[in-house]
């Protein structure tokens, strides 16, 4: 059985669980790793070494880290959206204006784009004035309406 949602079966909820576990364990772990750092330096005593404040610092950084893998994994879908909407237009300007509008090996050329009937008007003059391409028996620009004469 196919669907149309791809990726976990429920994952609308793992992502709502990461998102929620992320947001409650990334700032109780940097709290506690704190108060370890702050209770180490701190210290006073010379009856033993500072265990407790050790052992919260490393605890403290180690639940953050958790926390901080499960914001990433809740919210990369987003990331991964945002970047895609950044670059790619990007990506597809270049493409374009490297290949001539016909992209590169396929990529930025989709099918309903004309690119078919690009190929046809390929061997026609270019405009001196607004540098559009015609075709090959045209004697007026189609794009600006000057001679090509």
């Amino acid at each position: 059985m196919t669907s149309t949602n791809p990726g976990l079966r429920n994952q609308a909820g793992a992502r709502a669980f990461f998102r929620v576990a992320g947001c409650v364990l990334a700032p109780a772990g940097l709290a506690v790793s704190a108060y370890g750092f702050i209770s180490f330096i701190s210290y006073d005593g010379w009856d033993g070494p500072p265990a407790s404040s050790i052992l919260c610092f490393i605890g403290g950084f180690l639940v953050f880290a958790i926390g901080g893998m499960f914001l990433n994994a809740g919210f990369g879908g987003v990331a991964a959206r945002y970047g895609a909407g950044e670059t790619m237009p990007v990506v597809k300007d270049s493409a374009s204006y490297l290949s001539d509008g016909r992209g590169i090996m396929g990529v930025g050329r989709t099918v309903d784009d004309g690119s078919h009937a690009r190929e046809a008007h390929e061997a026609g003059p270019y405009c001196r004035s607004c540098g559009v391409r015609n075709d090959p028996d045209a004697r007026f620009c189609d794009g600006c309406g000057g001679s090509l004469a």
